[in-house]
């Protein structure tokens, strides 16, 4: 399924805590569920994982395996219909590496939440921003993320802010770039406050090794409901390979590789978890 129609169908810690809790005591059945495409050797890959009947996302994640600096993960997003959707493109000249991709969805039987998606400008600059907030008294469970389909586009950042009232998708051209215009979409996935929500972030190193694996894990009796990921200094030249919810939902890894020429660029990754007690 490509972004166009899914959206239609639709190590430093730091924390910070939503003081504003409602009257429930912990998110009830968190649950994570995923689905495996591939291994393939094509130029885009994508899917979705569904939540069980009844229950409604909370948040999203995706992991490639073998693209290794030549495949990015340019779509992780949680919609309307209770799925997480993931995506991931080849780079301009392609690779003979057969990869497979991941999409994860964090679920739970509570109240569903309102996804709330902000579409960036259609042109063709070398990076791109956008923004999208929450309405007031509510906060996002997930940083969600998109682009326009084609490749060449570099998810360099889908950061949920420290209030969890926002999230912002920064996009990078690849070195090669795109003559056609094109978009990115924040994603939120808005609602009241979960018990205990709070932000939690882990950076790597910041250097120009290869590639760089980086774990945000939850504090003791909170779980997570949600994802996210910086790349800082990557400046298109470094491509995202995974964010995953750890099975238990006790932690997010965030991975990322340089490009095949690589970059004397120092960068680092910033995983995030949003955790809530469970």
């Amino acid at each position: 399924m490509t972004f166009p129609r899914a959206l239609a169908a639709a190590v430093l810690i730091g924390t910070a805590l939503i003081t504003t809790q409602p009257a429930q005591a912990a998110v009830p059945d968190l649950q994570l569920v995923s689905r495996t495409v591939g291994p393939a050797s094509t130029a885009s890959q994508s899917t979705i994982a569904d939540c069980p009947l009844g229950n409604s996302i909370l948040g999203a994640g995706g992991e490639v395996v073998g693209g290794r600096g030549q495949v990015g993960l340019s779509m992780y997003t949680q919609i309307e219909r209770e799925w997480g959707s993931a995506q991931g493109d080849e780079d301009a000249d392609g690779t003979a590496n057969s990869w497979s991709l991941t999409a994860y969805a964090i679920c739970t039987s509570g109240p569903m939440r309102q996804s709330l998606s902000q579409f960036s400008t259609y042109d063709s600059p070398a990076e791109k921003a956008v923004t999208v907030r929450c309405p007031a008294g509510t906060v996002t469970t997930s940083a969600g993320s998109s682009v326009t389909d084609g490749g060449n586009l570099i998810l360099d950042d889908a950061v949920p802010s420290a209030d969890l009232t926002s999230v912002t998708v920064d996009v990078f051209e690849s070195q090669t770039g795109r003559t056609d215009n094109w978009h990115s979409v924040a994603s939120a996935r808005c609602g009241v406050p979960l018990p205990g929500i709070q932000r939690v972030a882990a950076t790597s190193a910041t250097d120009s090794a290869t590639n760089k694996s980086v774990t945000a894990t939850c504090p003791a009796g909170k779980k997570v409901v949600g994802t996210g990921h910086e790349i800082a200094n990557g400046k298109g030249q470094v491509l995202l390979d995974d964010v995953v919810p750890s099975a238990d939902l006790t932690s997010v890894r965030a991975e990322a590789f340089e490009d095949q020429d690589g970059t004397a660029n120092n960068w680092s990754i910033t995983a995030y978890a949003v955790c809530a007690t469970a």
